[in-house]
C-alpha cells in the first residue's frame, strides 16, 4: 500500500464509481479497478460492495477512507512544513476546548498566536471533555485543553491548572467573593446546570451524593452564555469558574461566591493527539497556549492555581536572570 493507492481509493470512495473515478485521474477504468482488487487482496478484506448504479464502500472501506484522508493530510502537512524556511511557521492548528474554558481562553489566544505566526490557521473546536478525548484519538484535533479525569490518563496530559468554582447568581443576590457560602446551602437554592453528560454537572452531582443533599435543578442548559443569561434573569443560581463571569462580575450583572465544605474545585489539563504527530506549528502554539495560561492567572483574569510541572518551570525560568 502506498500514498498513490490511498489516493486512488478516496477518489474511488467519493466518486462511488470506476468510470467517474478514472475520468477524474486520467486512467483507463481496468487498470484502475486492479489497482482497487490489488488493495483489497493486500489488505485482506473486500473495500467495496459492487452493484448496478456503483460502488458503495464496506465497514472496512469507510475505516480505510478516515484513516486514508487523515494519512494523507499529515503527508501534505509534512511537505509543507519542510519545504518552508526555518524562519517561516506554516500549516493548521485545531484545538478543542471545554465551552467554559474556551470562552476565557480562545480569543486572546488565538490573537496572540496570530501576531506571532499569521502563516498558521487555527481551528477551535468547542466539545465537552468527553467527547473531545474522542477527538484526540481519531486525530481530529492536534490539541484540547480539558479537565481532568480517568478517561484523560491514557493521553499523559499536561498540567495547567487547578481552578476553584463559584456559586454565581443575579444581581442583588447578596454573594460576594469576600463571603464563602456553604456546599450544604446549595440545597435550598433553584439551579441553572449543564445537562448530566457535563463533567461539571457529573462533579456537583458527585459532592451532593457525598454531603447527603439533594439538588433543585429548574433548568438545564450546556451553552456557558445561556446559563449566564438564564442566571442574569433571575432563574436561578449556577456554579461556574469565576473567569467564565468575569466580564459580567465586574460589571455589577452578575454576583459570585466561594464555596467550602467541600471546596469545589477542577484541573485543567493539556492533552495531545495520539494518532498525529505534532507538527512545529502546533509545538509552538501548545508553548503559547500555556504561557497564555499563566498570564491570566497572574492577571487576576483567571481565578486559579498554576500546577507544578511545566507551567511552574516556565514561570521560574521568566525569574532567571
Amino acid at each position: 500500500m502506498d500514498i498513490k493507492q490511498l489516493r486512488t481509493f478516496l477518489q474511488v470512495a467519493e466518486l462511488g464509481s470506476l468510470t467517474k473515478a478514472a475520468e477524474r485521474l486520467h486512467i483507463a477504468q481496468p487498470a484502475l479497478g486492479r489497482q482497487i482488487k490489488l488493495l483489497e487482496e493486500e489488505l485482506g478484506t473486500a473495500l467495496f460492495t459492487r452493484h448496478g448504479r456503483g460502488m458503495v464502500p464496506t465497514a472496512a472501506g469507510q475505516i480505510l477512507a478516515e484513516r486514508a484522508s487523515t494519512i494523507l493530510r499529515l503527508v501534505e502537512e509534512t511537505r509543507v512544513e519542510l519545504s518552508a524556511s526555518p524562519a517561516t511557521v506554516t500549516g493548521t492548528v485545531s484545538l478543542g476546548v471545554p465551552p467554559t474554558a474556551g470562552e476565557v481562553i480562545a480569543g486572546p489566544l488565538v490573537e496572540r498566536f496570530a501576531k506571532q505566526y499569521p502563516q498558521v490557521t487555527i481551528r477551535i473546536v468547542p466539545a465537552f471533555s468527553g467527547y473531545l478525548l474522542d477527538f484526540l484519538q481519531r486525530g481530529e484535533v492536534d490539541l484540547a485543553v480539558m479537565y481532568k479525569t480517568h478517561g484523560v490518563q491514557p493521553l499523559k496530559p499536561e498540567p495547567l491548572i487547578v481552578e476553584p468554582l463559584f456559586l454565581i447568581g443575579p444581581a442583588g443576590s447578596a454573594l460576594s467573593l469576600d463571603a464563602a457560602v456553604g456546599f450544604t446551602a446549595l440545597a435550598d437554592l433553584p439551579l441553572v446546570l449543564p445537562g448530566p453528560r457535563h463533567g461539571l454537572r457529573a462533579l456537583i452531582e458527585d459532592k451532593a451524593r457525598q454531603a447527603g443533599i439533594a439538588l433543585k435543578v429548574s433548568v438545564e442548559a450546556d451553552s456557558l452564555q445561556t446559563l449566564k443569561d438564564l442566571v442574569l434573569r433571575g432563574l436561578g443560581y449556577t456554579v461556574l469558574p469565576l473567569a467564565s463571569v468575569h466580564k459580567e462580575a465586574e460589571a455589577g450583572v452578575l454576583c459570585a461566591a466561594p464555596v467550602t465544605d467541600p471546596k469545589l474545585t477542577r484541573e485543567l489539563v493539556l492533552a495531545r493527539s495520539v494518532v498525529k504527530p505534532s507538527s512545529n506549528a502546533v509545538r509552538l502554539f501548545a508553548d503559547t497556549l500555556k504561557e497564555q495560561m499563566a498570564d491570566l492567572v497572574r492577571s487576576g483574569m483567571w481565578e486559579g492555581e498554576l500546577v507544578t510541572g511545566t507551567l511552574v518551570e516556565n514561570e521560574i525560568s521568566k525569574l532567571s536572570p
